[in-house]
């Protein structure tokens, strides 16, 4: 999602926990945008087999952070490689690993 003018976060649906998770590189959960998120994805899901409406919102930690404020697409995609290979154990990356993704 585009959070502020100029950030890149990963909003996930984790349907087994019946919980919305934020995967932040900044860390900043005082964004007003992201509740606008959710409801917009409570709005796409009715209809569906889903109930969202009681789901509550949490930041995963551990969340790896960046160390500068231009990594945020990397640090997503990262966040989204993980997930998929289910390899979310301490998140196996960091700010270090950034020059070589």
């Amino acid at each position: 999602m585009h959070v502020g003018t100029n950030h890149l976060a990963l909003l996930v649906i984790n349907i087994n926990e019946k919980e919305f998770h934020v995967y932040d590189s900044l860390r900043n959960k005082n964004r007003p945008d992201i509740p606008q998120y959710i409801d917009i994805l409570r709005t796409y899901m009715k209809g569906r087999d889903i109930d969202l409406d009681n789901w509550s919102l949490r930041y995963p930690d551990p969340c790896p952070q960046q160390g500068s404020g231009d990594n945020c697409a990397i640090f997503t995609c990262k966040y989204m490689e993980c997930l998929a290979r289910r390899d979310t154990q301490g998140f196996p990356f960091s700010q270090d690993d950034m020059p070589t993704v």
